[in-house]
């Protein structure tokens, strides 16, 4: 058991962690990291535990989280256990920020669902983080909507929490010249599961033309003429909204088409042209775009 006793001075604790004064000093005054007791004279001292969550701290840094992120982890649990779960990874990480996005979620508690995602994209990838965590709360959250009207209105809580989220990720993600719209069909309401498609192909590099829900066939073949993107993503969670979409026989001109979500099946890829459908998680899409792509260059 460590020694809780606060009888060294912050030189001590940087030459046994590695970590600078002025480090450590920071992590103190803006995450309350280090809780050191002062003597009469006014002077800091530190104790065991305050170097071993530095040490923590430097761990999960080094495993690529943000300084803020590790933070929270590390004053969340004792130091003497939280290294070991960081870095030995006992359990699944996801399940543990399922838990805690849906309690904020269930309590409407707008800030800790924020503190929330913010660990959540500190820890994985954005594709691993909206497959592993942030679609399986959604579709929890969003399961018996129908009847009870304090699920609906926890889901719409929800939607309206996590949307800025996800959309910022779409404008900041560092794009490429190639570009993607991407629309659900008029009638479909529910567009987060394409909101989070767009943003695993703004990761990859897309430069995405966000259109949102409800959107008439006509007005999407518009866009296409005004922005001409390489390819067009079409989201549906419901088949008859995904039925009716392609009644209307859409043009897409010359433009790669991927059809995703529950509303779509893979026969509908021979319905339209230069269309493929993407089946699987949704952090494979990128390569489902890439895979349009290729159909389309091999039709041309």
């Amino acid at each position: 058991m460590a020694d809780d006793r606060a009888v060294l001075r912050i030189g001590e604790v940087s030459r046994r962690t590695g970590v600078a004064v002025p480090t450590l000093r920071a992590w103190e005054r803006r995450y309350g990291l280090l809780t050191p007791q002062r003597t009469d004279g006014g002077h800091r001292l530190y104790s065991d535990d305050d170097v071993g969550r530095v040490r923590a701290m430097q761990r999960l840094l080094d495993q690529g989280w943000s300084a803020a992120a590790a933070a929270r982890e590390v004053l969340r649990e004792p130091a003497s256990v939280t290294p070991l779960r960081a870095v030995a990874g006992s359990g699944r990480p996801s399940e543990d920020l399922i838990h805690r996005l849906e309690s904020a979620i269930d309590l409407f508690d707008a800030p800790t669902a924020d503190t929330v995602m913010d660990d959540v994209f500190a820890r994985f990838e954005v594709p691993r983080a909206l497959d592993e965590v942030v679609l399986p709360v959604l579709r929890r959250v969003g399961e018996g909507w129908q009847d009870d009207p304090r699920i609906i209105a926890r889901e719409h809580f929800a939607t309206n929490t996590l949307r800025p989220r996800l959309q910022r990720l779409i404008r900041t993600a560092h794009s490429s010249s190639r570009a993607c719209l991407a629309a659900a069909p008029e009638g479909e309401d529910h567009d987060l599961g394409l909101l989070a498609s767009s943003v695993v192909a703004a990761d990859a590099g897309w430069r995405v033309h966000y259109l949102g829900a409800r959107m008439p066939t006509a007005a999407i073949e518009r866009s296409l003429t005004e922005l001409r993107p390489e390819a067009v993503l079409i989201g549906s969670m419901h088949r008859a909204h995904a039925t009716a979409f392609l009644d209307e026989a859409p043009r897409f001109g010359t433009a790669a088409v991927v059809l995703g979500g529950p509303g779509f099946i893979p026969d509908d890829a021979g319905r339209l042209r230069n269309a493929v459908v993407h089946q699987g998680p949704i952090r494979e899409l990128a390569s489902t775009l890439e895979r349009a792509l290729s159909a389309r260059e091999g039709l041309g």
